[in-house]
């Protein structure tokens, strides 16, 4: 999927969720939608690298929809979160990341959410940037504003 899909559908996930942790709303949402980018720091051109252009060397050693998009790099996220006592900034990134993954897992290329110890690789329908991801895309952006719109007391 696309940068801004996964954005979408990481601040879904941080405006679904951050009730359940008792946490600064703004921050959890800020931190679940960051933490949907990560997984494509492994990509040359992806959104978190021209965002981040201190990240830009990691593509150059890990293989893209490698390393980077199995669950490993959450549980590393959360095990760091649990024994620095970062847990409130942890958690949200963890989340994020694993909606990531998740997305992935719905489009043709798959992810392999245990690499490197297995080679089984969990693959769907979609095509990256074509017209279902668009129409996923606007679903999720919907139910976005509709949820914030919710919170304001808008609706």
């Amino acid at each position: 999927m696309m940068g801004r899909t996964h954005m979408a559908i990481g601040f879904l996930a941080g405006l679904a969720l951050f009730k359940l942790f008792d946490s600064n709303p703004l921050l959890f949402i800020c931190l679940a939608t960051l933490g949907s980018l990560l997984p494509d720091l492994d990509h040359e051109k992806s959104m978190i690298n021209r965002l981040l252009p201190v990240t830009r060397w990691i593509p150059w050693l890990f293989r893209h929809r490698g390393f980077f998009h199995s669950i490993f790099p959450a549980l590393i996220i959360l095990f760091a979160g649990l024994i620095f006592s970062f847990q409130m900034i942890a958690l949200p990134l963890a989340i994020g990341y694993l909606v990531h993954l998740f997305s992935d897992c719905l489009t043709r290329q798959g992810c392999n959410l245990l690499h490197p110890f297995s080679t089984f690789r969990i693959q769907g329908f979609l095509v990256t940037g074509g017209l279902v991801e668009f129409v996923i895309l606007g679903i999720v952006l919907v139910l976005d504003v509709l949820i914030l719109a919710r919170f304001a007391g808008l609706v």
